[in-house]
């Protein structure tokens, strides 16, 4: 049933104590030929496959693929769950929507205690939880906490690649204050907040409630009421958006688990708005150097956290190009990292990245030709005689 065909050998006696203290995922009605997968582990539905057994406490996403006619998978449907030592969690299969969703019955507790008192018989159909991706899964998720996982997910529970948008009505569309449109300063800060982030050139479009993962707000780089003599200012280094992003948070391990889970929606749902808050949140974090002599204790974690997540990028964004955005975002943390007193931090993942992705920054800590003064020659016929 693992896509991974390759046999993973266990040692009797960790088998016995994960088979007695590990949580149990029962599943029922998924066709046969579903994709299915759990964290990591990918399988695909046969006739006696219901659930996974063994699974570690902690946070793991579930999701399943139902197959078209043709062979072709639609894209992942899941959920997160945050497992608990000898749990037992219930999931049925939804043929209209065709995903995963609780069980629909008078009495889910009483199911789940025959469960457990019948598991010896309904082991045979449950495949082990595979422990070959296990510390994987724990650099990738070891902070996440359960009060994180219920205040991220969806309020409905079901994470899809894309949340369903509706059009805001008139009425609920952003107006400019009164004076904006003559006001030249509020226009540059625009222009530069466009610069800085594309999204603001999308349509205001609002996701379907309950439907979208429920991340933090995350402050702009260029405040809105930015002077126009502060917008340079916080372009080039954005600490006052930094102390704003950790002050929302109330500790950097909150930000750091949220971080986490951000990615682990998007490494395994695929899910394109988690991407988009884990990018914003790498676009923040990078571009201060006054942050990092701040809080240098965040930035060590998030260089921990980033030298493990890095190497699972999807490939258009694996290539060290001046095109992609999060290989050049990464280049300016290394940088400031250098700058603001954790170069040991900065030299870790330097090497991660270059082991795991080829990521090579030569002249990391040269001064960009961009920052240097411009010297213009005038021709000789311009030149004034002195005393004129």
């Amino acid at each position: 049933m693992n896509k991974d065909n390759s046999s993973m050998n266990m040692d009797p006696q960790l088998a016995l104590r994960l088979l007695a203290d590990g949580a149990v995922l029962v599943i029922a009605g998924v066709p046969v030929g579903t994709e299915f997968g759990i964290d990591l582990c990918a399988y695909t539905i046969g006739p006696e496959f219901r659930g996974v057994k063994m699974i570690p406490p902690g946070v793991h996403y579930v999701w399943c693929a139902s197959q078209g006619l043709y062979g072709d998978a639609a894209p992942r449907v899941g959920f997160v769950h945050f497992f608990h030592p000898n749990e037992i969690l219930v999931r049925e299969w939804d043929n209209d929507l065709e995903e995963l969703r609780p069980r629909q019955i008078a009495e889910p507790e009483v199911e789940r205690e025959r469960i457990r008192k019948n598991l010896v018989q309904l082991e045979k159909m449950l495949a082990a939880y595979d422990y070959r991706h296990v510390c994987a899964w724990k650099d990738l998720t070891g902070s996440v906490t359960e009060p994180c996982v219920d205040r991220c997910r969806p309020t409905l529970g079901t994470i899809r690649t894309n949340v369903e948008l509706q059009s805001c009505p008139d009425a609920d569309r952003p107006r400019g204050e009164p004076g904006a449109a003559s006001s030249s300063g509020r226009k540059r800060n625009a222009a530069v907040r466009l610069l800085l982030d594309e999204s603001e050139l999308l349509p205001n479009l609002k996701p379907v409630e309950g439907t979208a993962p429920r991340f933090s707000a995350l402050p702009l780089r260029v405040p809105h009421d930015s002077l126009p003599a502060d917008v340079s200012r916080h372009a080039m280094d954005c600490i006052a958006a930094v102390d704003d992003l950790i002050d929302r948070f109330g500790s950097s391990d909150a930000l750091i688990e949220e971080l986490q889970l951000a990615y682990v929606f998007f490494l395994v749902g695929y899910s394109v708005e988690s991407l988009a808050h884990w990018r914003k949140l790498l676009g923040l974090l990078a571009h201060s150097e006054a942050a990092v002599s701040k809080h240098k204790l965040t930035y060590m974690k998030y260089s921990e956290v980033l030298a493990h997540q890095l190497p699972y990028l999807p490939e258009e964004l694996m290539v060290p190009s001046p095109h992609n955005s999060v290989f050049k975002d990464v280049r300016e943390l290394l940088v400031n990292l250098h700058e603001g007193g954790l170069s040991v931090s900065a030299e870790r993942l330097k090497k991660r990245l270059e082991n795991k992705l080829g990521w090579y920054f030569e002249g990391l800590l040269d001064e960009d030709p961009e920052d240097q003064p411009l010297i213009i020659e005038l021709p000789e016929a311009q030149e004034s005689p002195i005393g004129m």
